[in-house]
């Protein structure tokens, strides 16, 4: 079952999960998130620019201030449950981890026609800040969200016909340090986002004083 479940309250107070099938008007998307610092965004959407006219790819391009990694979803819903913000707010609140670097150094296709950027190691401390992430979730009325696995991405652009065809490169190594991660609510069909909630990581001098 690939669905995300729709989230609610009863009128009893319990959580409740059901999963539906899709439903076309729902317009808001809710998501934990890494987004990317803008010194990075800014020239990776030059170069996705540049990839675009090189590989000769269609569709629209992810503006610089929405470029991300997903890390867990949870659902899209015909208006933004508060319930359903409050309580991943409060996972959010109980992550304990370090500031991380990242790095990214193939381009290929994904799902979707989506192109992106991905790590040829599997980017190791972002796997394991989603398990921390995870783990606080699945301590949560939120766990069935939570995947069993997890792919790191960045999504450049979609075209369906003809990212597919394309083979898998190796390029420059893009990276940087990750020092927070976010709530979104994302406006689907409107290109815009809005932060629910915004959590900084502990930097890597304060974890190791920690120890």
């Amino acid at each position: 079952m690939n669905e995300l479940p729709s989230f609610g309250i009863g009128k009893n107070g319990q959580t409740f999960f059901r999963w539906d099938e899709p439903d076309q008007r729902r317009n808001d998307r809710l998501f934990f998130a890494i987004l990317l610092e803008s010194t990075i965004a800014t020239p990776l959407a030059l170069r996705a620019a540049g990839w675009q006219r090189e590989l000769g790819l269609r569709g629209k391009l992810v503006a610089a201030d929405r470029l991300h990694i997903s890390l867990v979803g949870l659902g899209d819903h015909d208006g933004l449950p508060m319930s359903l913000v409050e309580a991943a707010c409060r996972a959010g609140d109980l992550v304990q981890a370090a500031s991380f670097d990242v790095s990214f150094d193939r381009l290929s296709a994904f799902g979707g026609g989506a192109l992106v950027l991905r790590g040829s190691d599997g980017i190791p401390p972002l796997q394991s800040f989603w398990r921390s992430l995870g783990a606080m979730l699945a301590d949560s009325p939120l766990k069935p969200f939570v995947a069993n696995s997890f792919e790191p991405h960045v999504t450049l652009l979609r075209d369906r016909t003809r990212v597919a065809r394309l083979g898998e490169r190796t390029i420059e190594p893009i990276g940087w340090t990750v020092r927070d991660f976010v709530l979104v609510h994302s406006f689907l069909g409107q290109g815009r986002y809005q932060l629910c909630g915004r959590w900084r990581l502990a930097s890597q001098n304060d974890a190791v004083a920690a120890m």
